[in-house]
């Protein structure tokens, strides 16, 4: 969705944006990852994100089609201030 898309991409305006404008924040992807998922395991390590979307509604317990959660991502790529 645009929404895992501007979490992967670190676009915070957009992010508030699309969830201002009422987008699924735990809707899961093809591999069932949330946008709380992206946000956990791209490159930019971007807490503003994951707090933003944690405090919209964000499930951090969904997990994926492996079973693996937010967390686990976060830890997996060693985004400690994401922990």
């Amino acid at each position: 969705t645009a929404l895992h898309y501007a979490c992967e991409n670190g676009h915070e305006n957009v992010v508030q944006y699309l969830i201002e404008q009422g987008a699924n924040i735990n809707k899961g992807n093809k591999g069932l990852e949330t946008p709380l998922h992206i946000a956990c395991k791209n490159k930019y390590e971007n807490i503003t994100i994951v707090q933003y979307l944690i405090r919209h509604g964000a499930d951090i317990n969904i997990g994926n089609f492996n079973g693996e959660t937010p967390l686990f991502y976060a830890c997996e790529n060693k985004h400690e201030t994401i922990v």
